[in-house]
């Protein structure tokens, strides 16, 4: 399927931006249930992003897509975080992309931007959400036939990378200077990003990313630097590290500027 149009927006348009938090996932892989009311520093995961995406001037609205059966217990404590915007807790689908479009679906209707985001990326910078659209409005300024369906933070390979073959062996290697890790938050204009999850359900099409989504759907998708900080937490030592980065991190803002 290929997308025909991209909902052309002009930069004198008011950007208002609802967030999608991701937190429906069951945590199978990292074994203590749903990741997004696993404690980080005595802290749900959830809220730690929560916190970091309210942080943005442009963002006006959340939802949070989370497993049906813990609903109550993620709008408790949604209400004891006392957020500083408007935030709805619905029901995610069986998949990571049904539940991102159950998201978008329930943002309010004046929300003309939507970002979507892990609950598992606790380390979220405030300011990522503006500093994303920032860089659109740069680009379409530049180069105003570009009309990009969104963007997307991105980071460079550390490791090499090698082809699976069968058995034991390795095949060929793969160059890693050219590919990139796609993070989230990632922002779209919320017209073409509901589009693509409408052709995605009819054709059957899944991606692990709403990026990878879009470009299969022949949207344009910017990129931005990435922040190698904002890792996600998958399995059990992505814990153990978290807790000690946010150790670290606490230990650092408490020093004296010149300490440090």
């Amino acid at each position: 399927m290929t997308l025909h149009q991209h909902h052309p927006y002009s930069l004198e348009d008011t950007w208002n931006t609802g967030v999608v938090i991701l937190a429906a996932g069951s945590g199978e892989r990292l074994g203590l249930g749903p990741k997004a009311l696993v404690s980080l520093a005595g802290k749900p995961m959830l809220i730690h992003v929560l916190e970091a995406v309210t942080a943005n001037e442009q963002v006006s609205s959340v939802v949070i897509t989370a497993p049906e059966d813990t609903l109550s217990d993620v709008e408790e404590l949604v209400r004891r975080s006392e957020p500083t915007l408007p935030i709805r807790v619905v029901a995610g689908g069986t998949t990571r992309q049904a539940s991102a479009r159950a998201g978008l679906s329930a943002l309010p209707p004046e929300a003309n931007w939507a970002a979507v985001t892990d609950a598992a990326r606790p380390f979220t910078r405030p300011g990522t959400v503006d500093s994303l659209l920032a860089h659109v409005r740069a680009a379409v300024g530049a180069e105003a036939h570009l009309q990009p369906c969104g963007i997307v933070p991105v980071i460079p390979l550390a490791d090499s990378i090698h082809m699976a073959a069968d058995g034991p062996l390795l095949a060929e290697p793969v160059d890693r200077h050219p590919l990139r890790a796609a993070q989230t938050p990632q922002v779209f204009h919320r017209s073409c990003l509901a589009d693509i999850y409408r052709s995605a359900a009819a054709t059957g099409s899944t991606w692990t990313d709403e990026a990878g989504l879009v470009h299969a759907c022949g949207g344009r998708v910017l990129s931005a630097p990435g922040d190698p900080a904002n890792f996600k937490i998958t399995y059990q030592h992505d814990l153990v590290l978290a807790e000690a980065v946010h150790t670290h991190t606490a230990t650092l803002a408490q020093r004296p500027l010149e300490a440090r």
